[in-house]
């Protein structure tokens, strides 16, 4: 598996427009956080649960509004609040989008589902009738700089899922240029159209129903 992802620039390749738009996606939902708190309680610091909840709203409403088919990864309670993510599918590899302090990826808690996706379990889903096997499992990091604009984004490829940071591991975890800075060595992707994106964003939830049909 590492030898697919051998350099940032590799992963990128298997990834289309998806970094980009994350990257303005992410951009535009920590404005919006930025916004909120300098109309409620400017100069203040937000509560981590709600700063992360209101990024992870615009975030995925964003992703909605580019046909990206992004879903919560888990089931709600307070307890996982800060630490609830968004997860997607593009070409075979699941993505999941986590706020990570400084680019550190987050432990798994009790998440049974975070722990086999951080171990790259191999697992099955399906595009309307026809299964796909996963090629990898990626997480796209997140953070927020000190007045809540975006800190940057980072891409990793876990290795192991353990309940806290400390124990968590990564074959590697990169910083993703932001798209001001280019990509050199990597070909410019199709436009948004022709990735397809309806076709192969497959929700978790229905996905796992089909799986379990099966």
């Amino acid at each position: 598996m590492t030898e697919l992802f051998s350099s940032l620039l590799g992963a990128m390749a298997h990834l289309g427009r998806v970094p980009l738009i994350l990257y303005q996606g992410s951009e535009h939902a920590a404005a919006k956080v930025a916004a909120f708190r300098e109309a409620e309680c400017p100069g203040e610091r937000l509560d981590d649960g709600l700063a992360a909840t209101l990024m992870r709203f615009h975030l995925k409403r964003f992703l909605d509004s580019k046909g990206i088919d992004a879903q919560l990864d888990e089931d709600w309670s307070l307890e996982k609040l800060p630490f609830l993510g968004i997860s997607l599918h593009y070409n075979d590899y699941h993505v999941r989008i986590l706020k990570g302090a400084g680019g550190i990826l987050p432990g798994c808690g009790t998440s049974e589902r975070k722990i086999r996706f951080y171990g790259q379990i191999p697992s099955m889903y399906l595009i309307g009738p026809k299964p796909h096997r996963r090629t990898a499992n990626l997480l796209v990091l997140w953070d927020f700089n000190p007045s809540y604009g975006l800190s940057g984004l980072w891409l990793a490829l876990p290795s192991a899922g353990a309940p806290s940071a400390e124990d968590v591991s990564s074959f590697r975890c990169e910083p993703i240029p932001h798209p001001s800075e280019g990509l050199s060595g990597v070909t410019a992707p199709p436009p948004l159209a022709d990735d397809d994106l309806d076709g192969l964003l497959v929700p978790i939830e229905e996905e796992e129903r089909q799986v379990n049909e099966r």
